[in-house]
């Protein structure tokens, strides 16, 4: 966790961007300094839990983080920025993006139900990717719980990297889930249908035609399809192990 304490920020309005994506837009006093610029910008998010207008949230220390005392922890979880537009509205506004699905947690929970005012707290974001300056070409990977991510990595790499090209394949429930992605990628959307969640994925890389010379990959998704994928792209692909960079979201089993 972060040495700085969470933000305690505000929902100012919710928008259906598919059937199962749901996007919250975030603003307050506390975006105020946010670092959210950059690909696949990580966060921690603490939702509040039954009886709490506001999620408890810890005082940083050089110990550690100082939970308050009598209140309930919040559930936490991992989600990536979508949007930072610190010059937006009074005092910016931060998108995060959601799945819901049957059975959903409860973050997805939350988000289904936020409404304006609802609070929630944000670490500070982290990651690490950065686009290679030397790859020839660029591929991204990832299913629904990554486009987040996906996006915000395709918009850097058209901004940085506007020369290469870059193929992009991502699974879906289905037609519905597709949507508008930034930057000049050639996207391949794979749809899931009643198939296990990540085999659609895996077929479709294992089946792509790549260009030629050295390629850089991103891919994020089902934890399973994810070590398959990286593992196929190293030894069955030739890609360097610096240039492969890989990240297990969630477990479908």
């Amino acid at each position: 966790m972060s040495t700085t304490a969470p933000r305690l920020l505000q929902v100012t309005r919710t928008e259906r961007v598919t059937p199962g994506m749901i996007r919250v837009t975030l603003t307050g006093e506390e975006l105020a300094g946010f670092p959210g610029h950059g690909p696949d910008r990580r966060i921690k998010m603490f939702f509040p839990v039954e009886g709490q207008d506001r999620p408890a949230i810890p005082r940083a220390s050089t110990g550690g983080p100082v939970w308050p005392a009598g209140e309930a922890r919040p559930v936490i979880r991992t989600y990536t920025v979508r949007r930072f537009a610190p010059g937006t509205g009074e005092h910016g506004e931060l998108d995060v993006d959601f799945v819901v699905h049957a059975g959903y947690g409860p973050a997805a929970a939350w988000a289904a139900a936020a409404e304006p005012g609802h609070w929630v707290g944000v670490s500070e974001p982290g990651g690490r990717w950065e686009p290679d300056t030397t790859a020839s070409f660029q591929l991204v990977i990832g299913d629904e719980s990554a486009l987040p991510a996906v996006a915000t990595v395709l918009e850097t790499l058209a901004a940085e990297r506007p020369d290469v090209p870059v193929q992009a394949i991502v699974e879906v429930a289905g037609a519905a889930e597709e949507q508008d992605l930034p930057g000049n990628a050639s996207v391949a959307w794979v749809h899931r249908g009643d198939a296990p969640a990540g085999e659609p994925m895996v077929a479709a890389v294992r089946a792509a035609g790549l260009p030629d010379g050295r390629g850089q990959a991103w891919l994020s998704g089902e934890s399973a399809a994810v070590k398959e994928l990286r593992a196929h792209l190293l030894n069955e692909r030739g890609f360097d192990r610096r240039a492969v960079y890989a990240t297990g979201y969630w477990r479908a089993r």
